[in-house]
């Protein structure tokens, strides 16, 4: 599928909720006026704190820790994998897979087993798989030993040329660019040739100052030295030099806090 047909299709169900980034001169993103909007907000969640993750998870509130828009981003995610060729025996890989936000709502489309995970915070997946599959009703559809724990994006129990589809939703925000190397370089191997990875990202337009804060439409605020973090389209593209993989970039996609999309494809 063409990264044309890949817009058309993001784009025509967007959620209602937000606004989304607008877009300026050429579709770049546009910055809003700074101030006290009271839809600005901060959404550094500290992933790096291990006991901050493993408080949240005891008092039962892990979902926050991956973001609001529980159900809308879940379904936001199956449909992307859906418009652009997801079929049921297909295998997935969710990078940064969290809690399962996007599993609960990806893995009763897959058939048994067919869904895979990776995150740096086992409490996370823990959570996810005796919780929210079981709240979810599809326990019994996938086994435990399908997420792993890792921060450099390396499954240990994948078989090389095995995946089909892959995602990398709202996880750029929380690294610096250097991550995106690391993970394009480590996951290459389990993905087939001709897969794709797509990866989301908060955009600075190319004319805004890389080290002051932008804040997009949507009422998010992104910097470019700590989380939440925001990067050029050229530094998503160019990160992908020297790969296995071609980039492409698509643009705004209906998510909540205002992030663009990237498409990797495996030669």
């Amino acid at each position: 599928m063409s990264a044309d047909v890949v817009k058309d299709k993001v784009k025509k169900d967007k959620p209602a909720q937000k606004k989304p980034a607008a877009k300026g001169a050429g579709g770049k993103p546009q910055a809003a006026p700074a101030g006290n909007d009271p839809q600005q907000k901060a959404i550094e969640r500290r992933f790096d704190d291990p006991e901050r993750v493993r408080e949240f998870v005891e008092q039962k509130k892990h979902r926050s820790l991956v973001g609001l828009a529980w159900d809308t981003m879940g379904e936001l995610q199956l449909k992307l994998l859906r418009d652009n060729g997801l079929q049921p025996e297909h295998k997935v890989l969710d990078i940064g897979c969290g809690c399962l936000r996007a599993g609960v709502k990806i893995i009763p489309y897959l058939e048994p087993d067919h869904y895979y995970g990776i995150d740096a915070r086992q409490p996370l997946l823990n959570v996810g798989f005796k919780r929210e599959l079981s709240r979810a009703g599809i326990d019994t559809r996938m086994n435990r030993e399908n997420l792993y724990t890792s921060a450099v994006a390396e499954h240990a129990r994948l078989a090389e040329d095995s995946i089909d589809a892959g995602l990398c939703i709202q996880v750029m925000t929380h690294y610096p660019l250097n991550f995106l190397r690391i993970m394009l370089l480590n996951a290459a191997k389990y993905f087939k040739s001709g897969a794709k990875l797509y990866v989301s990202f908060f955009e600075v337009p190319e004319d805004e100052p890389y080290a002051k804060p932008f804040l997009n439409k949507a009422g998010t605020r992104s910097r470019g030295h700590k989380p939440p973090y925001h990067y050029y389209r050229r530094d998503m593209e160019y990160m992908a030099q020297g790969t296995v993989w071609t980039p492409t970039y698509v643009g705004y996609w209906g998510e909540p806090d205002g992030q663009y999309l990237m498409v990797y494809q495996k030669a």
